[in-house]
């Protein structure tokens, strides 16, 4: 298990699952690379990710983990529409990481996804709704 901070959610303006599992991508990356939390230009990510929900939310929790943020130019989006990053650090090397099939398939018949298909925002879903899906840890992530 690991502690989301509070002020993610607060830095991606809503709660729902999606920002957490970036997050978690991100930690685990750094993990990987043996590095911490960028605080200049270190980390570089190549997302895969596309545009649109959830990817943007995804991609708020990469950037809230690794400090590499799009402003910095620490992070460049190529549109492949997968869930996945590849995650650089000078003298570190890379890895790539991507939610595994089965883990988003698990997900779709939670109640906020049902929500979510009938265009009801993050923002107007109850909170317990949005605590009940399952967030990946390491076997969920590749």
């Amino acid at each position: 298990m690991f502690n989301l901070p509070e002020w993610t959610y607060e830095f991606h303006g809503h709660k729902c699952p999606f920002m957490p599992i970036g997050y978690r991508m991100g930690v685990y990356a750094m993990n990987l690379l043996g590095v911490e939390r960028s605080k200049n230009h270190e980390m570089r990510i190549f997302s895969e990710m596309g545009i649109g929900h959830p990817q943007g939310c995804m991609q708020d929790g990469l950037m809230a983990a690794t400090g590499a943020t799009f402003g910095k130019g620490m992070i460049e989006k190529l549109f492949y529409g997968k869930v996945a990053a590849t995650f650089w650090y000078p003298g570190k090397g890379g890895v790539r990481l991507y939610l595994k099939n089965s883990f988003a398939d698990s997900m779709s018949p939670h109640e906020f996804f049902k929500l979510r298909k009938k265009g009801i925002v993050p923002e107007d879903i109850r909170a317990d709704i949005i605590n009940s899906v399952p967030l990946p840890h390491e076997p969920s992530i590749k």
